[in-house]
């Protein structure tokens, strides 16, 4: 049966019951209705770039093998031997054309998990054995996005494209502005006591915080650069984006971005003069990439529901993990483009870590007001009283050129409401026949295609 959700979300009045970020119950659910039904991103093809490669990953609580065959193709598949359920991979990634259980030696291939070899199939079975049918359990939809890899559980969920539909317009601004894409470094990983809505919903583009919760961090770096640390801050000043900025929902995924107005330089965010000069530098191949009017868009920070997000600025992206109501893994990768140099990679690679990492200057501000947010939901009178996600309700707008549903300034919660309804429909329904998707309406006019 569908769980009753009407009175922990509430859209109408922008209000959320403190039990969903808490209650086991809950955490339960959405292991089985959104991490068994969404697409999910689980690596990228630059982690497996060669025949026979694999990469250890997961699909909420469930362990994955992602592998590419020796023809090249991409494969995943659950990470469960199927005699008695063994791991058959314990290493983080490497390179094997089989992988064999530690406990009785069945070997399965990394072309799909075919069941390969079992001691005693003569002997012990008496060749009865259906080893045919026996081989790692694969999911039953894999496709890329500009060389991201994800996957779902669920045969009858849409294509991949029609899962993202409009974001890619804004996606694309950073996955898919360069020939070649993008290749990750890492993950680092790390666990916080926080239930994994709660980053997820900040990177969907929470830019309210950023004034007050990194101020002290933002103070110490321009001392260390020499450079004036700018005005007090205050809750009615957000002092690093301006009112051009937006937040915007679709389907469930979200983003935060600044429109650059007809004729006025691309915005950047990076605070690296280096990164700064070789963002200019690449501003014609990115118009050709992405045409005249999509490249006018520079995304801050993002969330593909339900649990992979982005933040241009420390060039990283995330996978936020679910370990239980009051534990998330993080994985974080550094991204960099292919084609760059290798002086800007390794400038993108520190400027990421300095700032977002598990020890970055800006992560611990963040990490900090997460749990405590969250922990919130353990005291009997706290829960009483409703998260509030009603700024600036009633004010999203349709842009006349950016997709999806806008709400324009810096400081908004659209986003956050796009997230939770459409958690809330994952929630409330049993199969994808419920869950409605807003048709695609982009216009791409640049050369970059869907999956490159």
């Amino acid at each position: 049966m569908p769980i009753e959700t009407g009175k922990m979300v509430d859209l109408v009045h922008g209000l959320l019951d403190r039990s969903v970020f808490s209650d086991q119950a809950f955490y339960q659910q959405e292991l089985e209705k959104i991490f068994t039904r969404a697409w999910l991103w689980i690596g990228h093809e630059s982690l497996v770039p060669n025949p026979n490669d694999f990469f250890s990953t997961y699909m909420g609580e469930d362990p994955v093998i992602l592998t590419r065959d020796a023809h090249g193709n991409l494969h995943a598949m659950l990470n469960m031997c199927r005699h008695r359920g063994n791991r058959v991979v314990r290493a983080d990634d490497g390179n094997a054309k089989n992988f064999m259980c530690t406990y009785h030696g069945w070997t399965y291939s990394s072309d799909g998990g075919k069941l390969v070899s079992v001691p005693g199939l003569q002997e012990a079975y008496y060749g009865e054995l259906d080893v045919e049918h026996l081989g790692l359990i694969e999911v039953a939809q894999l496709d890329t996005y500009a060389g991201f890899i994800f996957a779902t559980w669920d045969p009858e969920a849409p294509s991949l494209e029609d899962y993202l539909g409009d974001m890619r317009w804004y996606t694309d601004t950073w996955f898919n502005r360069r020939e070649g894409g993008l290749e990750l470094v890492g993950p680092m990983k790390w666990v916080i006591p926080t239930n994994w809505k709660m980053p997820a919903d900040n990177f969907a583009g929470d830019n309210y915080h950023v004034s007050i919760t990194h101020r002290s961090a933002s103070i110490a770096q321009a001392r260390v650069r020499g450079q004036p640390a700018g005005a007090p801050a205050n809750t009615g000043q957000v002092s690093a984006f301006n009112r051009r900025t937006f937040g915007i929902g679709v389907n469930g995924h979200s983003t935060s971005g600044r429109m650059a107005e007809l004729g006025e330089e691309a915005p950047q965010f990076s605070s690296d003069s280096i990164l700064r000069q070789y963002r200019q530098g690449i501003q014609a191949e990115m118009e050709r990439r992405l045409g005249p009017t999509q490249v006018r868009f520079t995304p801050i920070v993002g969330t593909i529901f339900p649990n992979a997000s982005f933040l241009l600025s420390s060039n990283t992206v995330r996978i936020w993990n679910p370990r239980g109501p009051y534990s998330t893994e993080v994985w974080s990768f550094v991204a960099v483009e292919r084609a760059a140099a290798e002086a800007i990679k390794k400038a993108t690679r520190l400027a990421s870590l300095l700032q977002f990492g598990i020890s970055g200057m800006f992560e611990q501000d963040d990490m900090d007001n997460w749990n405590a947010c969250v922990a919130a939901g353990k005291s009997l009178t706290a829960r009483r009283f409703p998260q509030r996600i009603d700024m600036g309700i009633g004010h999203e707008i349709k842009h006349e050129i950016m997709p999806g549903m806008v709400e324009p300034g810096s400081s908004n919660e659209v986003v956050q409401r796009a997230f939770y309804a459409r958690w809330e429909e994952f929630m409330t329904t049993s199969s994808w026949a419920d869950i409605p998707l807003a048709p695609q309406t982009a216009q791409y006019e640049g050369t970059a295609t869907f999956r490159s």
